[in-house]
């Protein structure tokens, strides 16, 4: 196995030697050449940006600039792949059959179609069938907690046993997130986490992991030739780290990167001016499958109380928070929660609307009182009411953060309601999580990702699903019961309804609200490449970049 990682590092010098250097064009630390300026010494080179830095080159590792590449089926190669329309794709995996129960299927693997792992060695049924073992008794993953054993069937064939009526869920819950693994590297690594050896890069993906230049923060990739898919258009891949957005778009203007990608991390829509009406720069606009969202403690009074949900949706200003979210682009949620993009949303359900005098009626109505003359509202039982208010810790985001809390702190106080920042528990993520987790808030703020969106839908950060590390703490059986059989869908159909089941529930009982239905900007160039695809919310780098994209004809690429 050595020999054959030192073969994989010896390709990659070779490599190296396309790029005129060892390492990082030019000296650590400085920018590397723009893609025009090293245009005849790379013929077809795609120069990628990102906020998000390199720390650990291992296929194992999801959180930092090499592992959030690889969603996009880049060096490791997920089972399964999502379109634009947020359907899953073969890839791996290439077909699958449904038991007639839903609690198994029979799924077909690319194992004889000449796959090689990027150091040489095939990919076989034996890495398919460790990959799942490995994942459910060592890594434990979350991506396939439904999956109970596999049987092997043949050489290109395994048969998947679920613990309930999940086949249809594993496919879109694991889509794009669990990828195979081989095992003459894994086999034995018991903390897969703590495994930072040089063959953790290794994946069976269309691109292979070359080099990286720690001090320009800069990444390598080549094209694995003869991939079993088809022709990659693109030969090699630079994914530079930026320290900023600000950076980051100045780089795409200037011409150093060809696209951003971010995974759910848009470009504020305070930055649209500054990529909109360029030449050559496509802003990347496009519908956010997710949302910024209020999320409602039921643990907790008054927040368990539907008439205190009830007056403060009517007491939030919707306008002013979708324009302090999205700027003009954005528009105000609707009742349901569900966004316009994602599947099964409910185009009948109304907006959200302001309206302080309903919300100062239903207060008082329910109790909700000045008993002593100080200008704020007790409980319905006489007790003091301060109402706490958490947002999530979020380097990039905190200013966003503060200002949507000022904005519900001072909308709730105009209706009586005195509300207070939660400063204790959203000093850092892992307090804040813990906190949540808990149950013990009452109002939180939070958004929901374009992968979440996807199919676990924005529902996920409410219902409380009954184990622990559960966002959600919404435990009305008929709800529940509701998401979990939306979970468990047998088709698209099936699921679509459910989830304009649960959205008509979300609104009836007011279990949060959206803060706006924004889009998103992942912003890319269009005077060297052509054949870009955006899906909603993601953006132009994804898993059909590598075959569809080009270089424009009379250009050199």
């Amino acid at each position: 196995m050595k020999q054959q990682v030192l073969s994989l590092f010896l390709a990659g010098a070779l490599a190296l030697s396309l790029f005129g250097c060892s390492g990082a064009p030019g000296t650590a630390g400085d920018a590397s050449p723009s893609p025009a300026a090293q245009a005849e010494e790379e013929p077809v080179t795609l120069y990628i940006g990102t906020t998000k830095a390199p720390e650990v080159m291992s296929t194992m590792y999801e959180r930092d600039a090499f592992g959030r590449m690889n969603y996009n089926s880049f060096c490791a190669a997920p089972f399964l792949e999502r379109d634009e329309n947020g359907v899953v794709q073969p890839n791996i995996m290439t077909d699958w059959v449904f038991s007639d129960d839903l609690t198994s299927l029979v799924a077909t693997f690319a194992t004889d179609q000449g796959i090689t792992w990027h150091d040489g060695e095939p990919l076989t049924m034996d890495d398919i069938e460790f990959t799942f073992n490995y994942l459910m008794n060592v890594k434990k993953s979350s991506y396939i907690h439904m999956l109970e054993s596999v049987e092997r069937i043949s050489d290109t064939q395994l048969k998947l046993n679920f613990d309930g009526p999940s086949a249809f869920n594993f496919i879109n819950y694991a889509c794009m997130a669990v990828f195979v693994y081989p095992e003459h590297i894994w086999e034995g690594v018991e903390d897969p986490n703590e495994y930072h050896e040089a063959d953790a890069a290794v994946g069976c993906g269309p691109y292979r992991f070359v080099s990286w230049d720690e001090d320009a923060q800069t990444m390598y990739f080549d094209a694995v030739e003869d991939y079993f898919k088809g022709e990659l258009a693109i030969q090699h891949v630079v994914v530079r780290t930026y320290d900023s957005q600000d950076a980051l778009v100045m780089a795409l203007r200037n011409g150093e990167i060809d696209a951003i990608y971010d995974y759910s991390n848009s470009l504020s829509s305070t930055m649209a001016p500054s990529i909109t009406g360029i030449e050559d720069v496509d802003p990347g606009m496009s519908d956010n499958p997710g949302q910024y969202q209020l999320v409602f403690g039921f643990n907790k009074q008054p927040t368990g109380d539907l008439a205190f949900r009830k007056a403060v949706r009517d007491a939030l200003d919707y306008e002013l928070l979708a324009a302090t979210i999205g700027g003009e682009n954005a528009e105000i949620g609707g009742v349901g929660l569900v966004a316009p993009p994602n599947k099964g949303y409910d185009s009948e359900l109304p907006r959200l609307s302001q309206n302080v005098e309903t919300a100062l009626a239903i207060l008082d109505e329910a109790g909700y009182v000045d008993t002593n003359g100080d200008g704020w509202r007790e409980m319905p039982d006489g007790g003091p009411m301060d109402v706490l208010l958490t947002a999530p810790y979020s380097a990039t985001q905190k200013a966003l953060f503060d200002r949507l809390s000022e904005i519900i702190v001072s909308n709730l106080a105009d209706v009586g309601v005195k509300c207070t920042i939660d400063d204790q528990h959203q000093s850092d993520t892992d307090t804040y999580r813990s906190f949540i987790y808990s149950g013990e808030y009452e109002i939180t703020l939070g958004s929901t990702s374009s992968g979440v969106a996807a199919y676990e839908t924005v529902f996920y950060y409410y219902v409380d699903k009954g184990y622990g590390n559960a966002w959600g703490t919404y435990s009305e059986p008929e709800f529940v019961q509701t998401y979990l059989d939306m979970m468990n869908s047998p088709d698209y159909e099936t699921y679509n309804e459910r989830v304009k089941a649960l959205q008509e529930m979300a609104a009836e009982n007011v279990i949060g609200m959206p803060l706006a239905w924004d889009k998103c900007y992942f912003p890319y160039r269009t005077d060297r490449f052509e054949g870009w695809i955006n899906y909603p919310g993601w953006g132009v780098i994804n898993n059909k970049t590598w075959y569809n994209v080009h270089p424009i004809d009379g250009t050199d690429g």
